[in-house]
């Protein structure tokens, strides 16, 4: 089954091809992170074994991006076994996957087969496969053994074994003198997607690491979403959510499956941008001082603060930028920078949406701020009536002139333009100003009720102006933004189309 929810998992081609040339190993990851692949890797060449360690991150934080190909950079050092738990949870019996792995390994790693070696290596297949109920298909060059030969009538072929009543203690000790013949004398298990899993595969999972690989050697490597694999040991066990806050312990029971618990560290979006958006790349219509909306300082910060909020890979936060890049030199007018990277992230976004059918219900995390059919600020701007609900009132509380019903109106008054917009609020702060030196009545009871009334609505007036203008230098915004984001939408589908 092909893993379509995890966009970021490599075919076996393509690891393969990886796995041949390590310049293109990390080519499509962060520097934080190979600096992470690097370190971890620096740990496991020195940890004592056995040894199990969780490496926590969040859905759509690359937990799989990394261990993929962190797998093909460990197997040049110390031999290292990569599976997917989800990919494998059709199996009712999670044991079967590790056997099937171990085989797998002695196929592959026919060098260590001699004279001498070969009672251990035998060992270790039949144990193992007493373990499970597959019947698993072998071929080794080295042995005596034909590609249509199954394990058990290997096992029938070569001298029989004695085996101790308990089989998986006998096959935990094989395993682990077959280990010592590996380089480094040691093992990695990279187990991935535990957390995808359904709830009881996955504590069978963590489990059978607990019981059967405390073998010395013995590596595994489980990257997780430690906050759902908690609620899923909780469930299990049936342990309340109240209980460790009852029990004041501070360590809860996933934690008791690991040595080590650490973060895969979280993608640093901002300095992506910064290294990637500059003057030397984006070379047309952006500025390259200050923050105006067509800025480069502009465009780093709304890509970065978008692709975070989608939580893009550092593939595709690169890929944003290339987009951005070729739209940016080749438009004929300045950059509405936001509308830019709203446009570019969130395409993207609904794309993966579409795809991951297990996270439909993510949600972009801020409104488009340039369709009509939005609560954007542009419309609670030009929407806003500040002044007209105390003018309305002030009408029917005192004895008004007949021009204040004008005044009334025009507080009420839907502007269609900026310029409509910000006439409609001079002409109301003057006649307002006007007013509040008006007698209407000739006498205290106005300038201790009407006239503070009247005052107070001045800087609500000028606040609303205020707004507008921010708006308009901060995003570019002005009486064409519909249109201007039907066009960026369009042409965020192919930005070649503006080539010349």
């Amino acid at each position: 089954m092909k893993d379509v929810a995890n966009i970021f998992k490599l075919s076996p081609d393509e690891l393969e091809k990886k796995r041949k040339s390590n310049r293109t190993l990390w080519n499509d990851t962060a520097p934080e992170i190979i600096k992470f692949a690097k370190d971890l890797q620096g740990l496991l060449k020195v940890v004592d074994t056995p040894y199990v360690i969780g490496l926590d991150g969040g859905y759509g934080t690359g937990k799989t991006h990394f261990a993929t190909r962190f797998a093909i950079q460990m197997d040049s050092k110390i031999k290292t076994l990569y599976f997917s738990a989800w990919e494998k949870d059709y199996i009712a019996e999670p044991l079967n996957v590790f056997v099937e792995q171990i085989i797998w390994l002695v196929k592959k790693e026919q060098e260590v087969i001699d004279e001498q070696t070969k009672p251990i290596i035998a060992r270790v297949i039949e144990t193992w496969w007493k373990t499970t109920k597959f019947n698993l298909k072998f071929c080794c060059e080295k042995l005596p053994v034909s590609i249509d030969t199954d394990i058990k009538q290997f096992i029938t072929e070569i001298n029989n074994i004695g085996l101790t009543e308990d089989i998986f203690q006998e096959a935990k000790r094989s395993l682990a003198e077959y280990i010592k013949l590996l380089p480094k004398g040691k093992l990695v298990f990279i187990v991935d997607d535990l957390d995808r899993c359904r709830p009881d595969t996955a504590v069978k999972v963590l489990e059978i690491i607990k019981h059967f690989f405390d073998i010395e050697g013995l590596i595994v490597v489980l990257p997780t979403n430690q906050a759902r694999m908690k609620l899923y040991i909780d469930a299990f066990y049936g342990i309340p959510v109240d209980a460790y806050q009852r029990l004041g312990n501070q360590e809860d029971y996933l934690r008791k499956f690991f040595n080590e618990i650490i973060n895969i560290p979280s993608l640093n979006y901002e300095k992506i941008c910064s290294d990637r958006i500059n003057k030397k790349e984006f070379n047309k219509n952006l500025v390259y001082t200050g923050n105006d909306f067509n800025s480069i300082i502009e465009l780093q910060k709304w890509i970065a603060e978008y692709a975070k909020k989608c939580g893009f890979s550092y593939r595709e936060t690169v890929e944003i930028i290339k987009k951005a890049k070729i739209f940016c030199n080749n438009y004929n007018e300045p950059i509405r920078c936001r509308l830019l990277a709203y446009t570019l992230c969130n395409r993207l976004h609904k794309q993966k949406a579409t795809k991951w059918a297990e996270q439909t219900d993510i949600q972009y995390g801020e409104n488009d701020i340039y369709k009509n059919d939005q609560q954007n600020p542009r419309m609670r701007i030009f929407g806003s009536h500040p002044a007209h609900p105390e003018l309305n009132q002030i009408r029917y509380a005192f004895s008004v002139p007949a021009e204040f019903d004008n005044l009334v109106a025009l507080s009420a008054k839907m502007a269609q333009t900026y310029a409509d917009l910000y006439k409609n609020i001079d002409d109301c702060i003057k006649k307002i100003a006007a007013l509040t030196e008006y007698d209407f009545l000739n006498n205290k009871f106005y300038y201790d009720q009407a006239k503070p009334r009247l005052e107070r609505l001045l800087p609500l007036l000028r606040q609303q102006k205020e707004d507008a203008e921010k708006l308009q230098k901060e995003h570019g915004s002005d009486d064409n933004d519909a249109e201007r984001a039907k066009i960026y939408a369009n042409l965020a589908k192919n930005p070649q189309l503006l080539k010349k």
